[in-house]
């Protein structure tokens, strides 16, 4: 059922059986426009099935509900679930495999939500499966509506079952000889002493190796599978904010100390000019609130500990009746007023009233902006640079796909990687983007095909190892003749050493792991001395001093169990990504988000 488990926790619709509280996740074929959905407007295919963009968008939306998350990162969760689960389904449907009533017994009565319903239990408190199947059967003309739901349930918990007959097979294929056993667990509790000589690389000088271009070039194409980039698309763009100004916010903070102390204004009413008083003045606060701040008041009672603001010590300082401001609170500017003070218990407490304003952009500053943003749009169509006035820097950015969720720290910018991303879009194309607290305009660079980084990209990583395996040859060809002792003294290092060190962990103090040098240990015999070693980090040579084995016991049965469980885990894991990456997939979802 650990299997079982993690299938559950990788799956994506939630679903409820109302009266009854079966909570489960969906796996079976609703994924795709075989779950009763249809769509004209596939969001892709797996394997030549439509994927139904209705039922996946609200898979998406449930997955907001239920988990929080943002659009993308709902659709993305979605996306990749429903491909493992789908693509596992296949993978039953392909083998033949089926559940029958003992397979879906088994796993209703492992739902306690089910088995502790009294509606289900026999007279000495016990669940009763056929109490459970004549109470759906019941359902069928009492009540179609959940009768239908809990159809739709049951293909579900059918589907769980196949894919744990599946896992059930896995794991009985699994199997570990006493022999293997016997090699892990003499891995693991082996142990050597050794002493050794550490030639760190940096202590040959690089000045005397050359690595030519030539030389990185062909390390690339030899490792091209750790180097390749694969196809991106290149934008370069501008960013200008549309926030407050200076002025604008000279201009809040004027307003607020007006209304703090008083003004006169026009009472269009009347036509008479009347006076207003101050927030330090007025009788009625919360109504005065009301009228002038953009937030409502908080009519709580509140400790030092729970203001919040940069100001505590003075708002709690405050007499009864005094106000403070105006000041800057983040993204507002208040004037507060003490209204109240109490002892709650031990703590002491205040009621203060706060009159807030929000600090935004006025008409003028937003129209500047745009400005700005639209001249920048209009010289980047005319073959000028983005920022031609200067005043603007310019950013790049590496698509590698057309689901990335948006450029970095720049909210409600995925539109820009869609647009990108669209089959009109061209090399130079510009378009002006408005964005949640801002605009950008942004311009196509390039679209880059699959192919090796460029050598400067990688110089300095690849000659790092190419002067490594150069230090290693130079040392070599210089020392074959020289003893542990006589290198030790020549290179003014002193040997070290390393106790109870096994393969299982091969960990030198000092160096870190070195499983080439410790498992070459293992095969000397006791004062042998290695031939010279290349490491991670640095030149070895090593002496065996002693070697412990570990006693032969009779618990190969014990660790063949425990290894075959860690295999199935293991292969549980696996399964989904092997079957994804062998599935013919269509992802249209930048067509839709």
């Amino acid at each position: 059922m650990a299997v079982l488990g993690q299938i559950r926790k990788r799956s994506i619709f939630l679903i409820i059986v109302i009266g009854m509280a079966l909570f489960a996740f969906v796996i079976s074929g609703v994924f795709t426009s075989n779950g009763g959905f249809s769509s004209n407007k596939p969001i892709g295919e797996i394997n030549g099935e439509e994927i139904d963009y209705e039922m996946f968008n609200m898979m998406v939306e449930q997955a907001q509900n239920v988990y929080g998350l943002s659009t993308i990162n709902a659709v993305n969760f979605a996306w990749n679930q429903g491909l493992q689960n789908q693509t596992l389904i296949q993978e039953l449907e392909k083998l033949g495999i089926d559940a029958g009533k003992d397979q879906l017994e088994q796993i209703i009565s492992e739902n306690q939500s089910i088995v502790m319903n009294p509606l289900f239990q026999n007279e000495i408190g016990l669940f009763d499966f056929n109490k459970f199947t004549n109470y759906i059967s019941q359902l069928k003309s009492s009540n179609p509506s959940m009768y239908n739901q809990w159809r739709l349930q049951e293909q579900d918990i059918i589907s769980l079952a196949k894919q744990k007959i599946y896992f059930d097979l896995i794991k009985s294929s699994v199997i570990y000889t006493n022999v293997e056993s016997n090699i892990q667990y003499h891995l693991e509790n082996d142990k050597v002493n050794i002493e050794y000589l550490r030639i760190p690389y940096d202590m040959i000088p690089d000045s005397i190796f050359q690595i030519k271009d030539s030389e990185i070039l062909s390390y690339l194409k030899n490792n091209r599978e750790l180097f390749e980039i694969g196809e991106f698309r290149k934008l370069e763009y501008i960013y200008i904010p549309d926030v407050a100004s200076s002025l604008d916010l000279n201009n809040i903070r004027s307003d607020l100390e007006q209304i703090r102390d008083g003004f006169s204004q026009m009472n269009r009413v009347t036509n008479n000019i009347e006076e207003i008083p101050g927030f330090d003045d007025v009788e009625d606060y919360s109504e005065y609130i009301e009228i002038y701040s953009d937030v409502a008041w908080d009519s709580i009672y509140k400790s030092k500990q729970e203001l919040t603001s940069d100001f505590s010590d003075i708002l709690f300082g405050l007499n009864v009746g005094e106000v403070f401001g105006p000041y800057r609170d983040g993204n507002l500017f208040k004037i507060s007023r003490m209204i109240d003070k109490k002892r709650d218990g031990n703590i002491n407490k205040v009621l203060i009233a706060d009159l807030v304003k929000e600090i935004s952009p006025s008409n003028e500053s937003s129209n500047l902006s745009y400005r700005i943003a639209s001249q920048a749009e209009f010289d980047a169509n005319n073959d000028l640079p983005l920022n031609n006035d200067n005043s603007l820097s310019i950013s790049s950015y590496d698509s590698f796909e057309d689901f990335d969720p948006g450029l970095p720290a720049l909210s409600n910018s995925r539109q820009v990687i869609k647009w990108l991303h669209e089959d009109q879009t061209r090399v130079g194309d510009v378009k002006r983007f408005t964005l949640s607290e801002g605009y950008l305009v942004a311009k196509a660079l390039s679209f880059n095909k699959k192919s090796l980084p460029s050598i400067d990209e990688v110089r300095m990583e690849v000659s790092q190892i190419l002067l490594r395996e150069k230090k290693y040859n130079f040392f070599t060809d210089k020392n074959k003749s020289k003893d542990i002792e006589t290198l030790s003294k020549n290179y003014d290092v002193e040997l070290e050493r390393a106790s109870a060190v096994t393969q299982y962990d091969p960990i030198l103090v000092g160096a870190g792991a070195e499983p080439y040098i410790i498992g070459s240990a293992f095969s000397l015999d006791n004062d042998e001395t290695s031939k010279i070693l290349k490491g991670n980090e640095g030149i070895y040579l090593i002496r065996l001093i002693s070697k412990q084995k570990a006693e032969d016991i009779n618990i190969a049965s014990a660790i063949s169990n425990s290894l075959s469980d860690q295999e199935v885990q293991r292969i549980s894991t696996l399964i989904p990504e092997v079957l994804e990456s062998k599935a013919e997939i269509v992802d249209n979802r930048s067509f839709y988000y």
